[in-house]
């Protein structure tokens, strides 16, 4: 776990990065405004997903064992397809984001289809460069380089008075994007210059792609149950009530926070120990990463609780009134936080099948919570149903880690299991 506190400096920097994106966003939109953009963005994000096709999950376990074994034709061979595969699809989606939007007149949606490509990309460069020890490099290109640019451009844009529109700042979002995943590029040749002699070998593509595409139903899954809210509020009740809810949902994930760091650096390892058979270790490395990210998850819960409003109130006036949402989607955080690297411990040790049909019983829960709640409760019932279903999908992945590999994830850290049940 050598780089932990790295990556945990670099993901609390980007999240204030992030943060005051955000704000300077609403500040420069207006509530309802921002509610529009981040429908905008949801789809987008949605869509993103789709784009990368996997590659960003399989990297993790493909680069990973290529890299330990000097196979560099295979790691070229997958890199090249990982790439080729992105921009294709990535193409393929935004064009039909595009589409629709001007079907609908939907402007907002047109603009926010130019995220698509550049964020693939730069979701599925960043953990190769996980995958290769990189650990600065593939976080601060996408976590603080792009929040940053997005800052700066808009804070001269405020400086100059200029009218920011909701396609306005979708394009500014997109241009951040590109400008990191060019700057990634630089320091990716760097990482994996040892493959420029080898010939590339795609003898593995079948395997690559089969992998793959489970990982990508399952990131989709993840994506959807994230956006789906704001997309749900804006159809349901509006876009001011997606603003709210968005805002809320920015500062909650200050409490998982510790947990995605260290899950972050830490999935080349899962990998590794389960490409070994070490699962003794892995247990070890899992209650680490349990116990950390609920310690901090604690304490992030209880400062939002203190000084929630305040926080909310710098995005806007009116963003005070997502509180009881902020307090909603805390709660899920530290759920999260307690189950620990499940879902990475899942995906990474070959038991991508249960862990999709675990996402799709959370997806549907989902689903019916928000069709359920959105209309009494507008933004707090979005955040209930969305920590219900993030409760949902972690618990069930706690019992059924313990089950396959015999390892407690959570906090608890109950002692490893010698011969659990077969899967």
């Amino acid at each position: 776990m050598a780089g932990a506190g790295v990556s945990i400096t670099l993901r609390v920097t980007g999240v204030g990065f992030s943060y005051a994106a955000n704000i300077f966003l609403s500040r420069l939109l207006g509530l309802h405004g921002f509610g529009e953009y981040v429908i905008a963005l949801g789809w987008a994000l949605v869509l993103t997903l789709p784009a990368r096709a996997g590659f960003e999950n399989s990297a993790l376990r493909f680069v990973t064992v290529y890299l330990e074994n000097g196979e560099f034709g295979r790691l070229r061979g997958f890199i090249r397809t990982g790439f080729a595969t992105v921009i294709a699809v990535s193409l393929a989606v935004s064009g039909a984001m595009a589409i629709g939007g001007l079907a609908t007149h939907a402007i907002p949606i047109v603009a926010g289809a130019t995220i698509v490509l550049p964020l693939a990309l730069l979701g599925v460069a960043s953990p190769m460069m996980r995958a290769a020890q990189r650990i600065v490099s593939s976080q601060i290109y996408e976590q603080i380089v792009r929040p940053a640019i997005l800052v700066i451009t808009l804070s001269i844009a405020g400086l100059i008075g200029f009218r920011m529109s909701v396609s306005a700042a979708l394009l500014l979002t997109a241009v951040a994007a590109l400008a990191a995943l060019i700057a990634l590029l630089v320091p990716f040749g760097w990482a994996f210059a040892q493959t420029r002699s080898a010939r590339a070998d795609f003898g593995h593509l079948r395997e690559w792609y089969a992998l793959s595409l489970p990982m990508l139903i399952i990131a989709s899954m993840q994506e959807l149950m994230n956006q789906m809210e704001v997309i749900l509020l804006g159809t349901m009740v509006g876009a001011s009530a997606s603003g709210l809810f968005a805002a809320a949902w920015r500062l909650a994930s200050l409490t998982p926070f510790a947990l995605a760091a260290l899950t972050g650096i830490a999935a080349p390892h899962i990998a590794s120990a389960d490409h070994r058979g070490s699962y003794d270790d892995l247990a070890v490395l899992a209650r680490l990463i349990a116990r950390v990210g609920l310690t901090v998850a604690l304490v992030a819960g209880g400062l939002l609780a203190i000084w929630g409003r305040p926080l909310l109130a710098l995005f806007g006036p009116e963003f005070s009134a997502a509180y009881p949402a902020l307090i909603a989607l805390t709660v899920g955080g530290i759920a999260n936080a307690f189950t620990g690297a499940v879902a990475y411990l899942m995906t990474l040790t070959g038991r991508e099948r249960p862990a999709l049909a675990i996402f799709a019983g959370a997806l549907v829960v989902s689903i019916g919570l928000n069709l359920l709640l959105i209309p009494s409760l507008g933004a707090l019932g979005a955040a209930i149903a969305s920590s219900s279903a993030t409760v949902t999908w972690n618990l069930a992945m706690l019992i059924y880690v313990r089950r396959a590999l015999g390892i407690d994830a959570s906090a608890v850290g109950l002692k490893r299991q010698a011969d659990p049940r077969p899967t």
